[in-house]
């Protein structure tokens, strides 16, 4: 009797082993551990992506937004610069309609320092974003998506962080991102009205292939939290609207919504938020829909450091296909195609099988076969009784 209880009981091991088995097949995440390593990294499975590739020098991210501080130690080296132009010589070296741009431009002050100036500051949200893009990866502080990308930086937001240009010259500066090469462009930007001034240059960004990331947009917990809004630019259907999710992998209580929602990034809840570098060598805790932006910017920063001829529709592809759905199966207004997975989007680029639904059948069989083993025994069983 002792010997068949025994027996039993191994069955009933083997039987939740196979079960495990099975599980963790289908979980293609892992704990990254770090003191530079935070929440969104393990829940997007950035280190997945790491086994592939950190980015790539040749590929930009164009910030357009309110002025990057690279005085910052987590973005040194991060910084685009225009080879083509000789800085300070008074001369439009390279015939772009710009003056000695050799490291972005300001369309709001109208010159070539898009980052601080004394007599002109930034507001730390385009910095603090950069960080989330390509912070380096070094031990400290914390890092990026994508920390061997380059940004570009272009300022369109005052000190303030609200819109410091008409929306003509919103249109100019993605022209000029897409002109002087970005590949991605992080829009982090919400409440423009739907305007040709700039949706011309988007449909000319899209014509060469340079994918545009934007945000759903906020609607803070005072005045009733996250709804169903169409706001621009992330509205548009050319752009990538990106949603904010919390801790628990719920729709953030800031992040509005809408059948536009494409895919969703972890940021954390109001008053919680997600870690990043602010000027002056600091670093700050922020929350918003800005924030998830930019780890998608990144993401695809990463597919085309592997790959730099996928067109835009393929990217956003592969992005749906990859994405962890999180809300009812398939696309829903809240979580678009559901939760960025940066590890199964870049392993795509090189082998799109990745995005196939996986075959578990062989497991389903086995983690069945302790379960008829049971049966047999109690059928024997009752027969020699």
């Amino acid at each position: 009797m002792l010997k068949k209880r025994n027996i039993l009981v191994l069955l009933v091991c083997f039987s939740i082993f196979m079960v495990s088995i099975q599980n963790s097949t289908n979980n293609g995440s892992f704990l990254v551990k770090g003191a530079e390593i935070t929440f969104q990294h393990n829940q997007i499975d950035t280190a997945g992506a790491w086994e592939l590739t950190y980015g790539s020098k040749d590929i930009i991210v164009a910030v357009i937004d309110s002025g990057i501080d690279f005085n910052h130690s987590q973005l040194e080296g991060v910084s685009w610069n225009n080879s083509d132009e000789i800085a300070d010589n008074g001369l439009d070296d390279d015939s772009n309609g710009y003056v000695d741009d050799t490291h972005g431009w300001d369309f709001v002050s109208n010159d070539n320092e898009p980052g601080p100036e004394t007599s002109d500051p930034i507001h730390w949200h385009a910095t603090f974003i950069s960080g989330l893009i390509a912070g380096k990866l070094d031990g400290l502080g914390m890092v990026g998506v994508a920390p061997n990308v380059t940004v570009m930086d272009i300022r369109v937001l005052a000190a303030t962080n609200y819109a410091g240009t008409t929306l003509e010259g919103f249109g100019d500066a993605i022209r000029y991102a897409v002109d002087n090469g970005a590949d991605v462009i992080n829009l982090s930007l919400h409440n423009y009205s739907n305007s040709s001034y700039y949706y011309d240059d988007i449909i000319y960004a899209i014509s060469q292939n340079v994918v545009i990331v934007s945000i759903t947009g906020n609607t803070w917990v005072s005045d009733g939290g996250g709804r169903e809004y169409l706001s621009f630019p992330g509205g548009l259907n050319e752009v990538i609207s990106v949603g904010a999710t919390s801790y628990t992998q719920e729709i953030a209580d800031y992040s509005n919504y809408g059948e536009w929602t494409e895919i969703v990034a972890p940021v954390g809840d109001e008053g919680t938020g997600i870690r990043s570098t602010a000027p002056g060598e600091e670093y700050f805790y922020g929350w918003g829909t800005s924030f998830a932006a930019p780890q998608v910017a990144a993401a695809i920063a990463l597919m085309k450091s592997l790959n730099n001829s996928l067109t835009v529709s393929e990217i956003r592809d592969i992005l749906h296909k990859s994405a962890t759905d999180l809300g009812d199966p398939g696309h829903d207004i809240y979580t678009g195609y559901g939760l960025l997975n940066v590890s199964k989007a870049v392993r795509a680029v090189l082998d799109p099988s990745v995005l196939l639904p996986p075959d578990d059948s062989s497991y389903q069989f086995l983690s069945i076969i302790p379960i008829l083993a049971v049966i047999t025994i109690i059928v024997i069983k009752k027969r020699k009784s």
